[in-house]
């Protein structure tokens, strides 16, 4: 199993990222292949840090080959443009992460 696992410190618009997020982002992470579960969580303690984290997003694929092949579709490229939409909602892009 892979993941992109993406981690987004606490937005300067709270309710308008969460509403934003929710309802147009994440429809746009269902439409990319291979994926096999997307769940969003909000951070409600961030240890061993002075970062204030607010939510993480878990996108799975069965292998990493399915990762690779899902980043490189028009639909991940959506996901991708999107990102930058959400940028007048963050002080800073997130982490994104790539674990197995």
């Amino acid at each position: 199993m892979a993941k992109i696992v993406v981690l987004y410190q606490e937005p300067k618009q709270v309710e308008e990222f969460k509403n934003y997020y929710e309802n147009n982002h994440m429809a746009l992470v269902k439409d990319v292949p291979n994926v096999t579960h997307a769940e969003v969580n909000y951070v409600t303690a961030a240890m061993n840090t002075d970062k204030k984290y607010f939510l993480t997003a878990t996108i799975a694929f069965e292998s990493k080959e399915q990762l690779e092949d899902a980043m490189q579709s028009p639909a991940w490229a959506k996901v991708s443009e999107d990102g930058q939409n959400m940028m007048k909602f963050l002080n800073e892009p997130p982490l994104l992460l790539i674990t197995e």
